[in-house]
């Protein structure tokens, strides 16, 4: 009979854990997202030194949030927005509108992506 209130207490313990890692990515990708946002819209404004310091603010909250990401989520996502955030610190760097804008774009929906696709939903079990 003790087997049954183990296996209700593991069951317990990996549906927090699952939730609190979700909560936890879920609002970190926010919060980059947010980040993100606002350095388009310095770019949208051709305000190049306000884009480079919004980025240089992002830079270090996704190395912080990266190293706990690395454990709950796939690698290659990881890796697709670490390329995204350094083509578009390239591209405020050379200050092309265009380029800024589309990597800034996918950026985001690079991190949007991420929250998406732990959602606990159908679509995502099977």
């Amino acid at each position: 009979m003790r087997t049954i209130p183990t296996i209700v207490t593991i069951i317990i313990l990996l549906l927090g854990g699952s939730l609190a890692s979700y909560q936890y990515i879920q609002s970190t990708s926010q919060t980059l997202a947010l980040q993100i946002e606002t350095v388009e819209q310095s770019i949208s404004t051709h305000k190049w030194e306000n884009a480079q310091k919004q980025l240089n603010i992002a830079q270090p909250r996704w190395d912080k949030t990266k190293t706990l990401w690395t454990v709950l989520l796939d690698h290659q996502e990881i890796d697709d927005i670490e390329v995204s955030m350094k083509k578009l610190e390239k591209y405020i760097q050379a200050q092309d509108v265009a380029l800024s804008l589309g990597e800034a774009s996918a950026l985001k929906l690079l991190i949007d992506h991420i929250s998406d696709t732990e959602k606990l939903t159908l679509r995502n079990i099977f």
